[in-house]
């Protein structure tokens, strides 16, 4: 039987194919239950537009109350 450098490396081309498939059946596996770090981002910078959405509709309620109650608390006690 002699030696055939093409089979050869086809073999090895073969391996290394199988190789990068398994690992990236590995990673796919590893990260399954994870979101893509594009959609992290995303939902994260909504987040933080929603705090501060609420943030600000809080500060005014906060001042549309102070304005509204001594008003209110004046027709009580008449």
């Amino acid at each position: 039987m002699s030696f055939n450098p093409y089979l050869y490396e086809k073999s090895i081309e073969e391996r290394h194919s199988q190789i990068r498939h398994d690992f990236e059946q590995i990673r796919l596996q590893a990260n399954a239950g994870q979101k893509s770090p594009f959609v992290r981002s995303v939902v994260g910078k909504f987040g933080t537009l929603l705090v501060g959405l609420g943030s600000q509709l809080e500060g005014v309620g906060e001042r549309g109350e102070a304005v509204v109650q001594p008003s209110v608390s004046v027709q009580r006690t008449r």
